[in-house]
């Protein structure tokens, strides 16, 4: 997983960089572009990083996943406790 998202990631951040200037911007030598590139990299995989876990922070303490948890825990609990009746 991790392999794939650097790779979408660098592709990403290559096609910004090397799409080249707006119209009204002045053409930067390729030599700045070049060094800014670590920078921008690490800008855009620090956004995504909080982005990302702000979005599992969030389904994580939803209604329903909560609900959900609790369900799988009571349904293994009893399954647990027949089955104990059961081989006992």
């Amino acid at each position: 997983m991790r392999p794939l998202l650097a790779l979408s990631v660098l592709v990403v951040v290559l096609s910004v960089v090397l799409e080249g200037p707006a119209p009204a911007q002045a053409a930067p030598d390729v030599s700045s572009t070049f060094e800014q590139i670590p920078g921008k990299l690490k800008e855009f995989g620090n956004t995504l990083e909080d982005k990302t876990r702000e979005v599992i922070n969030h389904i994580k303490n939803s209604d329903f996943a909560t609900k959900t948890r609790t369900w799988f825990s009571e349904t293994f609990t009893k399954v647990k406790e027949k089955l104990k009746d059961t081989f006992s």
